[in-house]
């Protein structure tokens, strides 16, 4: 017996005379549509997802932003001490008779500056003048800022024991104005201080004049006689640095 084809498409079976090729098509193109929309929409979601995580990626890490673009660049600025005449020449000294020679200064500075004059304790000069082995009793040494009051003064150029000195700070401004008024008077040893800072926080054009001052006292006899000959700087630094600071 033979069932009609309608019966046979209905079991799920081919009638006679029909071929699979010819009963498969369209079943098989609603498969392949089917799995294509599901392929394109997972693709779609995942190109959504790429996007949205590159653009956190490269923003701000904020819902809103804003910026500025900026620069930094640095120069360095400028030091320089003007100074006339410091050759200074005390001559024809008479004991008990003091002579004053004067350096005027100024500085051009980015920054507020100080002044200091310097010696330097290794050179011979200083040691005979105002060091160890300096003119103690015999010389007397002064300096002074524009005719003010002195900074540094002694009547006994050496230096000495501590407990036996005069008092200079650390910016070299003290010593002792005790002038011996006999032979037996010991004024405290005060030796030269090898910085004394003579003006402070200096703003370009701002300067003022050095007062230096020597003299020799009644113990000296000896007549058309050398009695100081020792080398000095002055020197402009910033505020606050002394000239021997070390660089670090």
């Amino acid at each position: 017996m033979t069932l009609p084809a309608t019966a046979v498409a209905r079991a799920g079976g081919r009638a006679r005379g029909e071929t699979g090729a010819q009963s498969l098509p369209t079943l098989e193109l609603f498969v392949h549509k089917k799995t294509a929309f599901r392929l394109s929409g997972f693709l779609g979601a995942v190109g959504v997802t790429a996007a949205l995580v590159g653009a956190a990626v490269s923003g701000t890490g904020a819902y809103f932003t804003d910026s500025e673009a900026g620069n930094l660049s640095a120069t360095t600025g400028h030091l320089n001490l003007n100074v006339t005449d410091t050759n200074l020449v005390l001559s024809d000294l008479m004991p008990g008779t003091d002579k004053t020679q004067n350096i005027d200064y100024n500085v051009d500075t980015s920054g507020p500056s100080d002044v200091w004059l310097m010696f330097d304790p290794a050179t011979a000069g200083y040691q005979v003048f105002g060091g160890m082995n300096g003119l103690g009793r015999y010389g007397h040494f002064k300096v002074s800022n524009s005719g003010g009051s002195a900074l540094f003064e002694s009547y006994n150029l050496t230096t000495g024991p501590t407990s036996q000195s005069c008092y200079v700070d650390a910016n070299g401004n003290g010593g002792s104005a005790v002038k011996p008024t006999s032979p037996e008077d010991k004024p405290p040893y005060c030796g030269v201080p090898t910085a004394i800072k003579i003006a402070s926080a200096l703003t370009s054009g701002q300067g003022g004049t050095i007062n230096v001052t020597f003299g020799i006292t009644g113990k000296v006899t000896a007549q058309n006689t050398p009695y100081a000959n020792v080398p000095f700087t002055v020197v402009a630094t910033q505020k606050d640095v002394r000239p021997d600071a070390l660089n670090f």
